[in-house]
């Protein structure tokens, strides 16, 4: 509806409840311990490149491995694991998160807010609840009324016992500044939620991706009553102020190990929009299979297991899009020239021979034109920045063994390490000249350096420590440490995953802003349909 302003009004709303009941008081974020006393609380986690108290219980309350911090900036992780910190007698402080107060912290929203204040008392939602959006975009309007939507169907699971009570929690006002709806690496996603004790909720964010946040915060925060048999909020007034520590934050999934269907990747980019998690790395094809259909390169799909389980061009919009509705951007990988062989069913010639298939052919200008094809064709499909060009696990015992390829080395000059990297400065080049940056596995900047382009992000898999050489020479990096983040090593528990500190190892603040987030990897050799999601969550 339009406004009085004329400003645009997305207005979302159904029977809830109403009333206000007081609640226990709120608990201190952190205690503080002096002197000897401070000497051994918990093993150092590591060190946060920062003195400022603030700024530390912002990122200790951002790990669930943190039970605190000292004054020098060292953080630390559950005294049970012993004790490495002997420092303090000369009167450092340590800061405990404080032992009766981890609920009220946290108040009931994961991941925890970089600040939040509460109050004692609880309200309800009265039986007209109402989302408002303020805009002068149409655009905007129609997205936060379909987040809204969707959100009331999530909260709402049941008949609320409200009546046509007026009184209690109104609504909700959501001031969102841009009119842009692009998602990129660069887009602001926070948000301040204010929610009373009675009349109407505000939430501001600069962008739609941050108010969606904000929502989802909201949603977190509003409970169903029984006695009451109303929807309440607890403990306001609340205040939240929140942006996410890394601008990558996601999950990867492989299609092609096993085929997953198109109703399970949107359920778990559903599922990533409600754990703040804004990245879905679709490693769509592998070795085993090539699931995609392509218009100007249709034989690739012959590589897939069986036509049912292929994704078209139009599924891959469809994902795309859904994803973009919650707060998920989708970069794909395309893994060359290694984890490639499923490319040869449908272009042999691409390939070293009929009996040793991998990696893709370097010597060939035909490999080079499939691949230009297929980026040129998916950057219509994937609208991200970014593509995954893989890099990793080449293994380049078939170039030796294949007379042609051995031949054309020789004629250059070239090892195999020399032909690896040929194949990657095409590949990249390629694809900036098609106005996409890349994203390689860890092995290329192993191999090769600083050679590549300043904004070329690399994604760290072997050691944690490389992280620390990659931005140490300028360059992006995502964590994603096997040890920690490979969701198919079964015996990796939920606290070596939260414990998994990006910035480990990095103590320079400069460096520390270069490392831009990290994935889970959910592997699919083992892994399809049936028992995706109790494999993914709640580790990832």
């Amino acid at each position: 509806m339009m406004g009085a302003t004329g400003v645009l009004l997305a207005v979302v709303c159904l029977a809830v409840g109403a009333g206000a009941t007081p609640l226990a008081p709120k608990s201190e974020h952190y205690t503080r311990v002096e002197g000897a006393d401070a000497t051994c609380h918990g093993a150092d986690l590591h060190h946060a490149g920062t003195t400022d108290i603030d700024k530390l219980k912002e990122l200790c309350s951002r790990n669930e491995a943190c039970v605190g911090f000292n004054s020098r900036g060292m953080l630390k992780q559950d005294a049970s694991i012993g004790c490495q910190d002997n420092d303090l007698s000369d009167g450092a402080e340590l800061y405990l998160r404080a032992d009766e107060s981890a609920a009220a912290d946290q108040i009931g929203v994961v991941p925890l807010p970089i600040s939040a204040s509460q109050g004692t008392t609880a309200v309800s939602l009265a039986s007209q609840f109402l989302f408002m959006t303020k805009t002068t975009s149409d655009d905007v309007r129609e997205f936060m009324g379909t987040v809204a939507a969707d959100y009331f169907k999530l909260m709402m699971t049941h008949k609320s016992k409200a009546g046509n009570s007026t009184s209690g929690l109104t609504g909700m006002n959501i001031i969102v500044t841009s009119t842009s709806l692009d998602l990129s690496l660069s887009t602001d996603e926070s948000y301040t939620l204010n929610i009373p004790s009675e009349g109407l909720a505000t939430l501001t964010a600069p962008t739609v991706f941050g108010a969606r946040h904000g929502i989802e915060t909201f949603s977190q925060l509003v409970n169903f009553d029984l006695d009451s048999g109303r929807y309440m909020v607890a403990n306001t007034p609340i205040e939240i102020t929140d942006k996410p520590r890394f601008s990558h934050r996601g999950i990867l999934l492989d299609t092609s190990r096993h085929y997953h269907s198109i109703d399970t990747v949107k359920r778990l980019i559903r599922s990533l929009g409600h754990a703040k998690l804004n990245v879905f790395h679709w490693h769509i094809v592998d070795d085993q299979s090539f699931p995609l259909q392509l218009n100007t390169l249709p034989d690739l799909v012959k590589g897939a297991y069986t036509p049912d389980e292929i994704y078209t061009a139009e599924d891959v919009m469809d994902i795309v899009a859904y994803a973009k509705l919650h707060g998920v951007r989708v970069i794909p990988e395309f893994d060359t020239p290694g984890h490639a062989t499923s490319w040869c069913t449908g272009h042999p010639e691409i390939c070293p021979s009929a009996s040793c298939r991998g990696p893709l052919n370097p010597a060939t200008n035909a490999t080079f034109d499939v691949i230009g094809k297929l980026i040129s064709e998916c950057k219509t499909l994937f609208t991200d920045e970014y593509f995954h060009l893989g890099g990793d696990e080449v293994h380049a015992s078939c170039w030796n063994s294949t007379a042609s390829i051995a031949s054309w080395m020789k004629e250059k000059g070239f090892s195999t390490e020399d032909a690896y990297k040929y194949f990657v400065a095409i590949t990249h080049a390629t694809a900036r000249s098609l106005g996409r940056k890349s994203i390689h596995w860890e092995e290329v900047f192993n191999h090769f350096g600083g050679e590549l382009d300043k904004d070329t992000i690399f994604q760290v898999w072997l050691s944690h420590s490389t992280a620390a050489k990659i931005v140490a020479d300028g360059y992006h990096c995502i964590l994603s440490n096997a040890n920690a983040w490979y969701l198919d090593y079964m015996t990796t528990v939920w606290q070596q995953v939260y414990a998994n500190d990006p910035v480990m190892g990095i103590s320079d603040p400069a460096q520390q802003k270069l490392i831009l987030g990290g994935e889970t990897c959910m592997w699919s050799e083992t892994v399809d349909d049936s028992d995706l999601f109790n494999t993914v969550w709640p580790r990832a």
